[in-house]
C-alpha cells in the first residue's frame, strides 16, 4: 500500500511537470498529456524497480514517442489546457521558451528540455545514451544559438535602441 501511496504523490507532483517538459521539447499540449499519461501507466507497473523516477518517466516518454515515428507537432500549443489549472500555468510560464526552442533542432532541444528540468548533464548523458562531453558540448551550442536568437528578435532589438 505505501508503494502505491509513494506514487500517487509522485504522479501528481510530476505529471504537469512532464507535460511541461514534453511541451518544452516540441510537442502539442494533448500530445504531452497522452504520452505522460502512458509513461506514468508504465511508471505504476514498474514502480517497485524505479529507482529515479523523474528521469524514468522522461526516458519512457521518449521512448514512447520514438516508438509512435516522433510525432512532433508544428509547435503550436493544441487544445484548451485550461481544465487543468496547473498545467495550463507551467505551459504559460513556459510559452516564450517553447517559441525559442521551436528554433532548436530535435537533439538540442531534447538535450535542453532534460537541463531545464534539473537533470545534470551526466544524468543526461545517461538518459539518452551519449556521452556527457557531447551534452554539456550540446548544451553551450543550444546557449550559443539562443542568444543569436533572442538578439534577432525585434521586440529585442527596440529595446536596445532605447
Amino acid at each position: 500500500m505505501c508503494g502505491h501511496d509513494e506514487f500517487d504523490a509522485f504522479f501528481r507532483a510530476d505529471f504537469p511537470a512532464l507535460v511541461a517538459f514534453l511541451c518544452k521539447a516540441g510537442f502539442e499540449v494533448e500530445t504531452a498529456r497522452d504520452v505522460a499519461a502512458e509513461a506514468m501507466l508504465h511508471a505504476l507497473e514498474a514502480w517497485p524497480i524505479v529507482e529515479d523516477p523523474r528521469a524514468w518517466v522522461r526516458r519512457v516518454a521518449g521512448r514512447l514517442i520514438d516508438a509512435a515515428g516522433d510525432a512532433r507537432a508544428d509547435w503550436t500549443l493544441a487544445g484548451d489546457p485550461r481544465d487543468d489549472e496547473e498545467l495550463a500555468e507551467l505551459v504559460e510560464q513556459h510559452a516564450g521558451l517553447i517559441e525559442l526552442l521551436a528554433a532548436l533542432p530535435g537533439k538540442q532541444r531534447m538535450v535542453l528540455a532534460w537541463s531545464l528540468d534539473g537533470f545534470t548533464p551526466s544524468q543526461i548523458a545517461e538518459a539518452l545514451r551519449i556521452a556527457p562531453a557531447t551534452v554539456r558540448s550540446t548544451l553551450r551550442h543550444v546557449r550559443e544559438r539562443l542568444r543569436r536568437l533572442r538578439a534577432a528578435r525585434p521586440g529585442d532589438q527596440r529595446d536596445r535602441k532605447r
